[in-house]
This record gives structure tokens, C-alpha cells and sequence, in this order.
């Protein structure tokens, strides 16, 4: 363990500033108690830890156990550690990670596909509901905003550490392989009137309970790309009261997979 006095200390560049930047990177930043201690428990490499020393002493044990080298737990008092940061903090514990990527040659089902999706909070809540709900695997395409942003794995809790994340760059191969493979496609979109879709269109209610399937989530104000809608084997919606049109896709991801894996 390191005593940390000063916040230009040069070996806390992985958390100084961290408003002011989310680099691309091979890494990335656990930033809330739970979140770290939940990394620290999971298989994911730990490079580091920042805390203050309330911290220090409450998870020392478990630091000890999982970093290779304990000098890499950096602990400083709470105005280092928030001039450091950036900005003020209630729970002074974080962490560095490496990202964990696997093949789509390991996923298991049940699937979810998250299809254009940039915000970061919507990304970290998705992870949570996934994870609550039995989600093995979660593919991402080119367009969604990366799982280990720092803001996507706040809000997730730390939900993804154990989860099979994917990068799929090509979609349409990706979805044909995995319809060929025995996975039914279903995508969370709401109805679109007059469209040669409408046919293979159902609410959540109508449909039976799955297995081996891959649900796919877009975004909120574009919805699904249209070559996955054509490449569905079923489009689902949730009914709609009070002229509400749509619900946050977390939100509604968990009504589907309420249904679909209860």
C-alpha cells in the first residue's frame, strides 16, 4: 500500500481529471465501492486501486488478495483523492480493470443484442436488467457505445463483470449465423403501420417462453436498424396506456425479459 500526498502524483494519471477524459484504452475505471468490490471478486485483471483510508481498511484483505502487487493500491486522504479525481465524491474507492472481451464462438443463450445504442447511462442500466434477468451474453455493434465506459459501468453496478461481452463488426453475418445456429430473433420494437413487417409482429404477451434466442434492443429514437427487422424471425411490443409511446429501453427490456424468461 502507497500513501498518496499529492494529486499530480504521476502514478495516479489512470484517475486524474477522469471528467475530462475516457481514453481508449485496453482498461478501465470501477468507481464506486460496490462496483470495485464486485471487480475485485470477479475474474477481470485488477491493475490498481485508489482509495481513502476508511476504504483501505475495510477491503484491505480482499485488495491484498487479488492484486499481484499491493504497491499498486495507491490510499489518500478525501481532498487528495477528489482534487485527483475531479470532482467530489461520497464513497472514495476505485479501481482499474482490464476489459475482458470474448469470442462469439463462447456466447450462450439467452442473447441480447444491443443494436445503436450511444448513451452510456442506458448502456449501464441495460447491463444491470440484463444480468437480473439470466442474460449469458451480450453482443455489441459498431455503433453502441462501449460496456466499460466509465459512466456505463457506475450505473451497471458491476453487472458486466460477469457477462460475455461481444464486439460484432458485421451485423447482418452475425445475426444469419446465429438464426442458422438455432437462435430465434426477436427484436423490442414498437409497430410500424403500413410495413411489410407488420405480418411477424406480436406484443410480449403473445409470445411463448424462449430458450435459445437473441433479443435486440435499439435505439430510442431511431429504433432497430432496418436490415435487423427484416432479418427478425418476430418483432415484439408492449402494449402502450395513456398515450404513452415508449418506455427507457432498460425499462422495457425488463417487461420482455420479465415474460420471456419468467
Amino acid at each position: 500500500m502507497q500513501i498518496i500526498h499529492s494529486p499530480q502524483d504521476p502514478r495516479l494519471s489512470a484517475y486524474q481529471l477522469l471528467k475530462a477524459k475516457e481514453d481508449p484504452s485496453d482498461k478501465f475505471i470501477a468507481d464506486h465501492e460496490k462496483t470495485a468490490v464486485r471487480l475485485l471478486n470477479s475474474t477481470l485483471q485488477v491493475e490498481s486501486v485508489f482509495c481513502m483510508p476508511k476504504y483501505w481498511e475495510k477491503h484491505k484483505d480482499l485488495i491484498q488478495s487479488k492484486l499481484r502487487d499491493t504497491n499498486q493500491c495507491f490510499v489518500a486522504d478525501k481532498s487528495v483523492f477528489e482534487e485527483t479525481i475531479g470532482f467530489s465524491v461520497h464513497q472514495g474507492f476505485m479501481a482499474v480493470g482490464f476489459q475482458r472481451w470474448n469470442l462469439l464462438s463462447e456466447i450462450k443463450s439467452p442473447i441480447l443484442f444491443v443494436n445503436s445504442i450511444v448513451d452510456s447511462e442506458n448502456i449501464g442500466s441495460i447491463l444491470r436488467t440484463a444480468a437480473a434477468f439470466g442474460i449469458q451474453t451480450i453482443l455489441f455493434d459498431s455503433k453502441s457505445a462501449s460496456p466499460y465506459l466509465r459512466r456505463s459501468v457506475r450505473v451497471s453496478m458491476g453487472s458486466l463483470f460477469h457477462i460475455q461481452l461481444v464486439r460484432i463488426s458485421n451485423l447482418t453475418e452475425t445475426l444469419i449465423s446465429l438464426k442458422t445456429s438455432g437462435h430465434t430473433i426477436l427484436s423490442l420494437s414498437l409497430p410500424r403501420e403500413g410495413s411489410n413487417l407488420s405480418s411477424k409482429t406480436n406484443t410480449v404477451y403473445e409470445v411463448n417462453k424462449q430458450n435459445r434466442f437473441v433479443l435486440v434492443v435499439g435505439n430510442e429514437a431511431e429504433g432497430i436498424d432496418h436490415e435487423v427487422l427484416n432479418l427478425s424471425d418476430q418483432l415484439i411490443y408492449i402494449p402502450m396506456k395513456n398515450q404513452i409511446d415508449s418506455l427507457n429501453v432498460s425499462h422495457a427490456l425488463a417487461v420482455a425479459l420479465s415474460h420471456l424468461l419468467g
